[in-house]
């Protein structure tokens, strides 16, 4: 790397001659213009101070007796290959034809004796410049390299044809070879995967040094440099996430179903006392027990949600995926849902016709998504409001949607309104109740069935929820859907 230029720049300018008289003339020129120059009475003494020194520009005759200046050029040449080293050839020769052929050795400028101090000002002003330029350039490479290098991800860039560019220090540790080293390998050979399969995919195994396999996120951009396309990747080792997300996920199922036991042992001898079995309550007690036993059935609703978002998101969930008559099943789940309705005021309707085609679903979690939408639409109506469920269909799909009339959805929370643990107002003063998990629920088990949610509103307006599933084509029949960890 350069030496870095100073604002006021002083440059470090190797006097070569072996002629002690114009050797010295030279450096006194070179010290007038503000330099600080080096001396050199031979070739090879040039060659020793360029090694010990790093001169940022060389004056060099090219008539000297051990190595003359064409030779000692090739040979800077051949020992600085980390930047570049100006060489301007002096001579006090008539012709063009040395200077020629000292520039095809590989010097950079020449110089005519005797040197006229103007031109000598001149030229090293501008060798300034350029030096400061590649000072800066080799700079910000260095800052950016030193940041490539640092970043914990493996990247890698890939020529068009899978050949490996350019790796940082986190790629060749995953896979690096030998001593390390990827540039120049073909990306199936390194990473035991083609080209095609790492720009396509978001996750997939690949192959570490040792050749064990290990869960990769990928990312991938391309770009282009002088007309060739290249594929910059980022490589993200999953391992330690997933072994993190088995544990929570196994933590969840197990205080899930241990809160389960004494829940419903709770919940049994709450029902009891509420039905008059252990004897007449007073009107007081009565009251505390139905709430109790209200928010009893909350946490029991929670636990479920709990279990359910534990195996969805562990892909541990079964579906039996049968074909179905969606009509039959909406009926069933707006009967299931009409005591809710009832309590609170609200009124189910049905309004379409019977006949649907059929669906590859799993009838238990359908009523699930079914329940969830109808209670969710009630929860936002008013007393004397009717919630309406639609359908229709096509030729290759059948659409169920849930009307309701409450305050619709804002379009800020429409955007997330479908993740997990969301809900529009989540102050800990909002009138409804629950988790945030509900609609996270019904999206992650209508996608795993093969179908979309979604949601039209207009704010102030009520909202419509719309499930939409593929007709059943033959092939799924008794299939089961099973969604093993990876």
């Amino acid at each position: 790397m350069p030496r870095p230029l100073t604002l006021a720049p002083v440059l470090r300018v190797l006097v070569v001659d072996d002629i002690r008289v114009s050797r010295l003339h030279l450096c006194t020129l070179v010290q007038q213009l503000g330099h600080e120059p080096l001396v050199a009475d031979g070739g090879r003494a040039a060659l020793e101070q360029v090694l010990a020194q790093a001169p940022d520009l060389v004056l060099l005759d090219l008539l000297m007796p051990d190595l003359d200046g064409f030779e000692v050029t090739r040979r800077i040449r051949e020992l600085v290959t980390d930047r570049w080293l100006p060489v301007i050839v002096t001579s006090s020769l008539e012709g063009e034809e040395h200077f020629i052929q000292a520039l095809f050795h590989g010097a950079d400028d020449y110089l005519v004796r005797p040197i006229s101090p103007a031109l000598l000002d001149a030229k090293l002003r501008h060798y300034t410049r350029v030096l400061g330029l590649q000072s800066r350039l080799a700079a910000l490479a260095q800052r950016q390299r030193a940041i490539h290098d640092n970043i914990l991800d493996a990247v890698i860039t890939l020529e068009d044809d899978g050949r490996i560019e350019e790796s940082n220090l986190a790629a060749m540790s995953f896979f690096g070879r030998d001593q390390g080293q990827l540039t120049g390998q073909q990306c199936e050979a390194a990473l035991g995967a083609s080209l095609s399969e790492l720009l396509s995919q978001r996750e997939m195994p690949l192959r570490r040094k040792d050749d064990t396999l290990f869960p990769a996120e990928l990312a991938s951009s391309d770009w282009s440099e002088r007309g060739r396309v290249q594929h910059t990747l980022v490589i993200r080792d999953l391992t330690e996430r997933r072994h993190t997300d088995r544990m929570k996920d196994e933590f969840l199922a197990t205080v899930s179903h241990e809160l389960r036991t004494p829940l419903t042992s709770v919940l049994g001898a709450l029902g009891l006392l509420v039905s008059g079995s252990a004897g007449v309550l007073p009107k007081a007690a009565m009251t505390l027990a139905e709430v109790a036993r209200r928010n009893g059935e909350r946490l029991s609703r929670l636990i479920d949600d709990i279990l359910d978002l534990t195996k969805l998101e562990g892909n541990h969930m079964v579906l039996r995926l049968r074909p179905m008559n969606l009509d039959l099943l909406v009926h069933e789940a707006i009967a299931a849902t009409q005591g809710y309705a009832q309590h609170v005021g609200v009124k189910l309707s049905a309004a379409f016709a019977a006949g649907s085609p059929q669906v590859c679903i799993d009838a238990d979690r359908f009523l699930q998504v079914m329940a969830n939408l109808l209670s969710n639409a009630i929860k936002h109506s008013t007393p004397g409001d009717t919630v309406t469920v639609g359908m229709d269909w096509s030729s290759t799909h059948v659409k169920v949607m849930v009307r309701d009339r409450g305050p619709g959805v804002d379009p800020k929370f429409r955007v997330r309104m479908f993740e997990k643990f969301s809900q529009a107002d989540s102050s800990d003063r909002r009138a409804q109740s629950g988790t945030g998990l509900g609609l996270y629920v019904t999206r992650m088990l209508v996608e795993r069935m093969g179908g979309q949610v979604g949601v039209d509103s207009v704010f102030g307006e009520g909202a419509t929820f719309r499930v939409e599933f593929p007709i059943d084509d033959g092939t799924q029949v008794g299939r089961e859907a099973f969604h093993a960890a990876s």
